[in-house]
C-alpha cells in the first residue's frame, strides 16, 4: 500500500481560530477506515478531517479513560505510525472506545484542511483542495440508463446492462499523463469503496458533430482537453489525446455513432487537430485517409480498440451522470438558449509560464534576491516544509515588530497569525488535478509562491501576504457548458460574429493582501477608488442622471478582480461592466465563473456552492467537525471571505444569528470583521414583445465595494485594487 506523503501530494488546506475539544477518532471494522478530526504531522502542521486505512495495530491501548486526553493524533511520516489519544471502534455488534492506541497506516486517502494549531481547526478551516476532494468517498448504485444520447451531456459508458454490478466495466481515462501521447483509455469497475475520482474519470462528455448530429465526440470530463482518438500503429487502440490546448504533438479525435438497438459504438469520422503557433486558433480537418471508418469498439481485458466487424464488437450501455454538472437555473435565469458561436482561440501569456516564474532563475526568486527574509520563503515552489518554517517565523516577527513599533508606526494584524499561515498553506496546496488549462500541465502548482513582507513605507510598517498565482482552479472549468460566454471582441457583426471564450490558459497574478488592520468603513464611498464600475457608466453622464443612480455597494466596485480565492482563482464583483448581475446574462459556468475577452483563467462573479454536490470549491464536507463555515478567500482590502451559512443546517455555528451588513460581512466571537458568501433574491426581465420577468437567487462572493478601509494602504487607491 502507498503511504501518503502530505508534502508531495500537497493535500493541504485549512484555517484557524480557537475552539472547543475535538471529537474522538472513529474506526469502522467493516471498512477498515479511520476518520480522524485532527492530526499533527511530522513537520508540525495540523490537518483536519483526515481519512485513512489502518494497516496494523501496534498497541490496542486501554478502555479506561486517562485523566487527560490529547486533542489530536500524532503522525510520523517516516514510519507511518499514528498515535491516537481516543478512538471509537465500531463493529457490527456495537462500539467501544479505546485510549492511547498506536496503529500503522497503510494509506491516507483524504485530508480536509491544514490548520495553524489543534485549537484552530474547527473555527477557521479552509475548504479542501480539489486533489483531496477527488479522494473523498463517493458511491451510488442508482444509475439511470439512457437509450439515445444528447449533445453536451455527460454519460458513463459500460459494457454491462446492469450498472450496479461490481463486474461492470466503464470507459475511463487513465491516471498516467504524457504530454506527447495523452492518456490511456481503460476499462475499470466501480467498487463500493469508490471515490469522486472513480466517477469523474469515467464520465464522458458527448458533443455532436457539426455536420452529423447523431455522431458524437467523446471528451473526458475530468480532463476536458482530452478526446478519444485511435492509434493505428498500436493495434487500433483508443487513446485520449489533447484536442484543445498547446499540445507538443497534435493528433485528433473520432466521432462515433451509437445504435440504441444493437448497443454498438461505431467510429464514423476522424478529425485532425492543429493550431496556429502565433494566434493559437485551432483547426479541425477531416481525416480523409481514416482507415478505421465504420469500425466498431471492442473491449477486451480492459483495453479499448477498433475492430472491423460486429462479431467482435462489444455492446455498450449509457448511463446518466449521477453528479449534476448542468448550469444552475440561477446562472441562466431567463432560460437563454445555448450560443453556438465558434470558440475563441485560447490565449498564451509568456509571463505566466513556469520556466519564467519558478526556480532560482525565475522572476520571483530574482526579484527578492536582495532580501533574505523574503527570499527564504520562495526557495521552493509549492508546499515545502523549509519555506513554511521561514514563512511562519517571519510572520511571527511581523506581529512582534508591529506591536513594538507602537500604534502610529506599527499597529496590529487584522487576524491572528494562524489565519495567514493556513491561508498560505492552502493556496500552495492547489495543484492542477484536471487537464483543463490549454497550456497547463497536470500536477503543476497553481499557486507557486506565497510570502510575507513588512516594508517600512514613509516611516510606517505595511505588512502584506504576497500571492503569486496562475489564476486557475484545479478542477474542470465547465466553460463548454456556459450558455452565453463573453465574446472575444472580434468581427464587425456584434456578438453573433464573435468567437466565445470556452478555453482557459495560464495567467499571472501577483496580489498583495494587506494584513494590517486598517479598520472598516460603513459606506462604500468612504473608500477612495480611482476607477469603479459606477464611474465607467456614469462619469460621462449629467448630474441629473448621476443623482438618479447613486453609488452603492454593488456599483462602487473594482472594474476588475476584487479578491482571490483559496484555489488561486480570482473573484470579481457580482455586477458586470454594464451594472447588471453576471448571473442574469447566462455567462457563468456551474462554478460561477467565466473567462473574459482577454483570456486567462476563469474568474468568478458568483458563489458556485451547491448543497449535496460535493465537488465545488467548497462543499458540505468542509463543514464537518467545524464551528464556523470554511474560509474560501480574501478581498484585496485584507478582509477574509468565508462560505455561506446553510439554512437551517448551520444554526449552531458561530455567527449564524449575527446579521450580515450591506457589504455582506459581520464580526463575532473575536474573529474580526469578515465577509461571507451569501444569497439574495433578484429578478431578470427579457426584452421584446414576449418580455417576461424571472425571479432567481443571486449568489454573492464579495458583493462589490470594499468594507475594509483602503485609503491607508499603499498603492490601493491608485490602482483601484489593493
Amino acid at each position: 500500500m502507498t503511504k501518503f506523503n502530505f508534502a508531495a501530494f500537497a493535500l493541504l488546506t485549512g484555517m484557524l481560530g480557537s475552539h472547543a475539544a475535538w471529537a474522538a477518532d472513529t474506526w469502522t471494522s467493516t471498512t477498515g477506515v479511520l476518520n480522524a478530526p485532527v492530526v499533527k504531522y511530522s513537520d508540525s502542521r495540523f490537518y483536519s478531517n483526515v481519512t485513512a486505512v489502518v494497516g496494523s495495530t501496534t498497541s490496542a491501548g486501554t478502555t479506561t479513560k486517562p485523566s487527560s486526553v490529547a486533542a489530536f493524533d500524532t503522525y510520523d511520516s517516516t514510519t507511518g505510525v499514528l498515535i491516537i489519544p481516543e478512538v471509537k471502534v465500531v463493529t457490527t455488534s456495537g462500539s467501544t472506545t479505546y485510549y492511547n492506541v498506536t496503529v500503522k497506516l497503510s494509506n491516507i486517502t483524504s485530508v480536509g484542511g491544514v490548520c495553524g494549531s489543534a485549537d484552530t481547526c474547527a473555527k477557521y478551516s479552509g475548504s479542501a483542495p480539489f486533489a483531496s476532494v477527488l479522494a473523498q468517498t463517493y458511491y451510488t448504485s442508482a444509475l439511470t440508463s439512457v437509450t439515445t444520447p444528447a449533445t453536451r451531456t455527460r454519460y458513463l459508458i459500460s459494457d454491462s446492462a446492469t450498472a450496479s454490478s461490481t463486474a461492470a466495466n466503464f470507459l475511463s481515462i487513465g491516471s498516467t499523463y504524457s504530454a506527447t501521447t495523452g492518456y490511456a483509455a481503460e476499462g475499470a469497475t466501480i467498487p463500493t469503496s469508490a471515490t469522486y475520482k472513480t466517477y469523474l474519470s469515467k464520465l464522458m462528455y458527448l458533443v455532436a458533430d457539426s455536420t452529423t448530429a447523431t455522431y458524437f465526440r467523446l471528451d473526458s470530463h475530468l480532463h476536458p482537453n482530452q478526446s478519444i482518438d485511435y492509434d493505428s500503429a498500436d493495434s487500433n487502440k483508443l487513446k485520449f489525446r489533447n484536442n484543445f490546448g498547446k499540445a507538443s504533438t497534435t493528433y485528433g479525435y473520432i466521432v462515433f455513432s451509437y445504435d440504441s438497438t444493437t448497443k454498438l459504438l461505431q467510429a464514423k469520422k476522424r478529425y485532425k487537430y492543429s493550431y496556429d503557433a502565433t494566434s493559437y486558433k485551432a483547426t479541425y480537418t477531416q481525416d480523409t485517409s481514416f482507415a478505421a471508418a465504420d469500425y466498431y469498439v471492442n473491449l477486451t481485458s480492459g483495453v479499448y480498440k477498433l475492430v472491423s466487424g460486429t462479431a467482435t464488437a462489444t455492446k455498450f450501455y449509457l448511463y446518466n451522470s449521477p453528479i449534476d454538472f448542468s448550469i444552475p437555473t440561477d446562472f441562466n435565469p431567463t432560460a437563454g438558449t445555448y450560443q453556438t458561436n465558434a470558440d475563441a482561440p485560447f490565449k498564451y501569456n509568456a509571463q505566466a509560464q513556469r520556466s519564467v516564474v519558478e526556480g532560482t532563475a525565475g522572476s520571483i526568486y530574482r526579484s527578492l534576491s536582495s532580501n533574505t527574509d523574503y527570499l527564504n520563503q520562495v526557495k521552493t515552489a509549492g508546499s515545502d516544509a523549509t519555506t513554511k518554517a521561514y514563512a511562519d517565523a517571519y510572520l511571527a516577527k511581523i506581529k512582534t515588530t508591529l506591536a513594538s513599533a507602537g500604534t502610529t508606526v506599527g499597529g496590529s494584524l487584522r487576524y491572528d497569525t494562524s489565519v495567514y499561515t493556513a491561508f498560505r498553506d492552502s493556496l500552495l496546496a492547489s495543484t492542477l488535478a484536471s487537464d483543463t488549462i490549454s497550456d497547463g500541465t497536470p500536477g503543476m502548482n497553481l499557486v507557486p509562491y506565497v510570502y510575507f513582507t513588512n516594508d517600512l513605507i514613509n516611516g510606517v510598517y505595511h505588512p502584506f501576504m504576497v500571492i503569486i498565482s496562475y489564476g486557475n482552479g484545479a478542477d474542470p472549468h465547465g466553460l463548454r457548458d456556459v450558455t452565453r460566454p463573453p465574446g472575444d471582441g472580434t468581427g464587425t457583426s456584434g456578438y453573433a460574429g464573435q468567437g466565445v471564450t470556452r478555453f482557459s490558459n495560464l495567467d499571472y497574478y501577483a496580489k498583495k493582501i494587506p494584513m494590517k488592520d486598517y479598520g472598516v468603513v460603513t459606506t462604500p464611498t468612504a473608500n477612495t477608488m480611482a476607477t469603479t464600475l459606477w464611474g465607467d457608466v456614469y462619469n460621462s453622464q449629467s448630474s441629473t442622471v448621476q443623482a438618479a443612480n447613486p453609488k452603492d455597494v454593488l456599483n462602487y466596485a473594482s472594474t476588475a478582480d476584487n479578491g482571490i480565492m483559496i484555489n488561486g482563482a480570482v473573484m470579481f464583483p457580482a455586477y458586470s461592466n454594464v451594472l447588471q448581475y453576471s448571473q442574469a446574462a447566462g455567462e457563468l459556468s456551474v462554478n460561477g465563473c467565466h473567462v473574459g475577452q482577454g483570456g486567462g483563467g476563469p474568474h468568478c462573479h458568483a458563489d458556485g456552492y451547491q448543497s449535496g454536490r460535493g465537488i465545488g470549491m467548497y462543499n458540505d464536507n468542509d463543514y464537518l467537525n467545524k464551528t464556523h463555515p470554511p474560509l474560501i478567500g480574501f478581498g484585496y482590502d485584507g478582509v477574509a471571505l468565508f462560505g455561506r451559512y446553510r439554512t437551517p443546517t448551520d444554526a449552531a455555528l458561530l455567527g449564524y444569528s449575527t446579521a450580515l451588513d450591506s457589504f455582506g460581512g459581520h464580526n463575532h466571537d473575536s474573529i474580526g470583521y469578515h465577509y461571507h458568501a451569501h444569497t439574495a433574491t433578484a429578478t431578470a426581465t427579457t426584452t421584446g414583445p414576449s418580455a417576461k420577468t424571472y425571479s432567481y437567487t443571486v449568489r454573492y462572493l464579495i458583493k462589490g465595494a470594499y468594507a475594509g478601509a483602503i485609503n491607508g494602504i499603499p498603492g490601493c487607491v491608485v490602482a483601484g485594487q489593493c
